[in-house]
């Protein structure tokens, strides 16, 4: 894949960029919110692995000048927003309380390596892992080890302008928050448009309550997890979005489908065609069950993404699947 060579400014800001290796119907290709102020710099968010993150640096270089990053914040804990952390020694990184608690309930970039070559294509997991993760170089990625966190809410700035952290929650993972900076929403993966999204924590209500918050600040721009600029308008088509999944996954509970029946009754009666990775529906299906039955233990991240891959791999040859 071609990953940009420059940052995008932000319109109507000045001192905000963002690096979007935009990719529909793809997992992995975060964006990165870059702030710069005075001869301050920091960022929200970092890619998934060495080369990736060596590469926005590259793209960075015109605007940073020679300013270092001194601060990386983290929305969550997923790797394609964190593991190149280590590019930017000696930056403070910041997170939520719950998501640097629960770093290491995540997959290490060691297990990631594994799955793709100690696995068999022909394994269902192996497959999906091969197909979607096997351009990332997971042994230069390194885990995040915050520096600073904090619950509810904190501030910082970088030269002139103010940065505010929102924590929101668990809603699509453990630990999530937001980041305002002027008008400027940075969503993180509550925010995730153009494909259908996992969810890794939930319930759905937490995300759509997230969703809300963002536009409560009022914001102009919002940036998502993964995906182009947007509007308002986009996160209250969301909004809706989620609203509906919530709806339908719940009549299914209540009328005793499994999972999987769920998932294939929801997906043969046409749910949001129009967006890619429709297997992801199963991570959030999975989830929501679970809070619909009170459980407190949930699945492991890679019971979930096992269910969706082997959908998947069932449906390889399936013309009506929208397969990356």
């Amino acid at each position: 894949m071609d990953l940009p060579s420059q940052l995008v400014p932000i319109p109507n800001t000045s001192g905000l960029h963002v690096w979007m290796p935009y990719r529909s119907g793809g997992w992995g290709y975060a964006n990165c919110l870059w702030i710069i102020s005075g001869d301050e710099a920091a960022l929200i968010d970092t890619p998934y692995d060495g080369p990736l993150t060596d590469a926005m640096i590259q793209a960075a270089r015109p605007v940073l000048g020679g300013r270092q990053v001194s601060t990386v914040v983290n929305t969550h804990a997923n790797g394609d927003h964190s593991w190149g952390n280590h590019r930017f020694p000696g930056a403070s990184v910041i997170s939520t309380q719950s998501g640097s608690e629960h770093q290491h309930e995540e997959p290490t970039p060691q297990d990631m390596h594994r799955l793709l070559h100690e696995t068999s294509p022909e394994d269902p997991l192996g497959w999906y892992f091969r197909r979607h993760f096997g351009v990332f170089d997971f042994l230069s990625a390194r885990e995040p080890i915050a520096t600073k966190t904090f619950s509810g809410h904190h501030t910082f700035t970088v030269g002139e302008l103010e940065v505010e952290l929102f924590e929101v929650g668990p809603a699509h993972h453990t630990g999530d928050l937001i980041v305002r900076v002027g008008d400027v929403i940075c969503a993180g993966d509550v925010f995730f448009p153009d494909d259908h999204p996992p969810h890794w924590s939930g319930p759905i209500q937490n995300v759509i309550d997230a969703n809300e918050t963002i536009l409560g600040l009022s914001p102009s721009i919002i940036i998502p997890g993964h995906g182009g600029l947007r509007g308002p308008g986009d996160v209250r088509e969301h909004i809706d979005y989620l609203r509906a999944a919530q709806r339908e996954i719940r009549l299914r509970f209540e009328d005793g489908l499994t999972v999987e029946e769920a998932m294939e009754d929801i997906f043969r009666r046409g749910f949001y065609p129009q967006l890619g990775l429709p297997e992801r529906l199963m991570i959030v299906i999975a989830m929501e069950y679970r809070h619909l039955r009170g459980e407190v233990l949930g699945h492991s991240v890679m019971e979930l993404a096992h269910g969706a891959a082997r959908w998947a791999f069932n449906r390889r040859t399936d013309p009506g699947l929208p397969v990356a």
